[in-house]
């Protein structure tokens, strides 16, 4: 196996040195870029299945969302973990420990080896207690079949996740983003071959996702195989140390999804329609959240980094330049959104009711975006320094505390049905963005950062 550490370490080779410590805004966005693409992985094939099963009626459509987000649920658990624990590998780049990243992919693979496994038998059991707690007979059952089969992508997207955020912190978003790419644009033919084509409906788009997620895995094991997978300088023990770093975000992540699962169960009280809805919207705010989040894993990867160098006063940097990003995009993808938002929406349907509430709960979904830019952005910078508990608590007790009270309350009984289950989500994220931002600023890093920076000459790094 080769041991020698990966080409894109070789300029972090001392404590201290950090190659984009003069450019910490550049290097946020080299970095996040490609990471834009990569989290297409786990969201872009749901959005290429929406648009086909949408012409297919709101029924199918409900269905897949409801599929859709219980199988994002059962997986945002690995890949909250894996984000969590690669912010000791970025501590180890900063520090120039190459044996400890190195031995931290090995580490990663053999816990999505036992994440992937479980994660089946998980979807699996939640696919069959469906019908515990949606009422809608056809909905539920399309719904079920599509987790059945989704079910078997689950060890292949956590393999993804383990290999490209292993990659993302030791600096390469680049290549996550090259397999990334190329699957997601064998997907399109393959759902309309699968969906149309064979006529297989809501399972032959589960299917298609199924064929893609395989294509993405296999391009990420091709890029690392020169390398090698370390596998021999880490253990099963290092495998659990990595994952007791990652869960309490994995547990944070996990009753999070739950917690906004909820919403289009409750919603199917409403009826199908707002579902369908609720989906469409939600498949397109996530697009536009990807740089969101995307800033908000590079902020924690590089924050991490500059905490491993010990270099305190790139940290402030980071935080002005991840608020100068994020606030830029939110605005103008916001005008984008508030210009046309039924031209958006129509690609997904022809019913005139799902259009309509579609385009009006894009308008919430704008307020939305542009509240956790920040909140995103909040939850990066205090998992690089190493707040992960705070940030645990904050996000759940916001998410159970707002949202599926609010949207009963709003949505179900006051009968505003998916418009009201979004100005519940807008209540959580601006509770929980005043929160962390006051713990980000008060922070003891940042503040030893901004006395750092005082006694610098008046030129800062761009």
């Amino acid at each position: 196996m080769d041991s020698t550490p990966p080409a894109s370490l070789e300029p972090l080779s001392e404590r201290g040195h950090l190659t984009w410590a003069e450019r910490p805004f550049r290097e946020l966005l080299r970095l996040s870029g490609p990471m834009v693409v990569s989290l297409l992985s786990v969201t872009a094939m749901t959005l290429v299945d929406t648009l086909f099963i949408g012409w297919l009626g709101s029924t199918e459509l409900a269905a897949v969302g409801l599929g859709g987000m219980g199988v994002f649920t059962v997986l945002s658990f690995g890949t909250a973990v894996f984000g969590s624990a690669r912010v000791r590998v970025g501590e180890a780049v900063g520090q120039g420990d190459h044996g400890t990243v190195r031995s931290e992919l090995g580490a990663f693979l053999r816990l999505a080896l036992v994440l992937g496994v479980a994660s089946v038998a998980v979807t699996v059991i939640g696919a069959f207690a469906l019908p515990l707690f949606a009422k809608s007979g056809e909905t539920t059952r399309l719904a079920q079949e599509y987790m059945l089969i989704r079910a078997l992508s689950g060890p292949l997207v956590l393999f993804t996740q383990a290999l490209a955020q292993w990659r993302q912190a030791c600096g390469d978003s680049a290549g996550p983003m090259r397999a990334t790419l190329i699957a997601n644009v064998i997907h399109v033919p393959l759902d309309a071959a699968f969906v149309f084509g064979l006529d297989l409906g809501v399972a032959g788009a589960a299917w298609a996702t199924l064929a893609s997620a395989l294509i993405e895995t296999s391009l990420l094991f091709l890029l690392q195989r020169p390398q090698g997978f370390y596998l021999s300088e880490s253990s099963f023990g290092t495998a659990w140390r990595s994952a007791l770093r990652g869960l309490p975000t994995g547990i944070e992540r996990t009753l999070d999804m739950i917690a906004f699962t909820a919403v289009p169960f409750l919603l199917l009280e409403v009826g199908a329609t707002h579902v369908a809805a609720h989906q469409i919207v939600l498949q397109l705010s996530l697009l536009s959240f990807l740089p969101l989040i995307a800033l908000s894993d590079a902020v924690c990867i590089l924050v991490s980094q500059a905490v491993g160098a010990r270099r305190s006063e790139l940290l402030v940097l980071l935080v002005r330049s991840g608020m100068l990003l994020a606030g830029g995009y939110s605005v103008v993808f916001g005008c984008l959104f508030l210009s046309v938002p039924e031209l958006f929406v129509r690609p997904f349907t022809s019913e005139a009711a799902v259009i309509t509430l579609g385009a009006q709960t894009l308008v919430l979904a704008v307020a939305l975006q542009t509240i956790n830019a920040f909140y995103n952005l909040a939850k990066g910078i205090l998992r690089g320094v190493s707040s992960i508990r705070f940030v645990a608590w904050v996000t759940v007790l916001c998410a159970w505390v707002f949202t599926p009270p609010l949207t009963y309350v709003w949505g179900v009984r006051a009968g505003h049905g998916v418009l009201g289950a979004w100005v519940a989500l807008c209540v959580e994220t601006f509770v929980g963005t005043l929160i962390m931002g006051r713990k980000v600023w008060g922070h003891p890093l940042i503040a030893q950062g901004r006395v750092e920076l005082q006694r610098r000459p008046s030129r800062v790094p761009d």
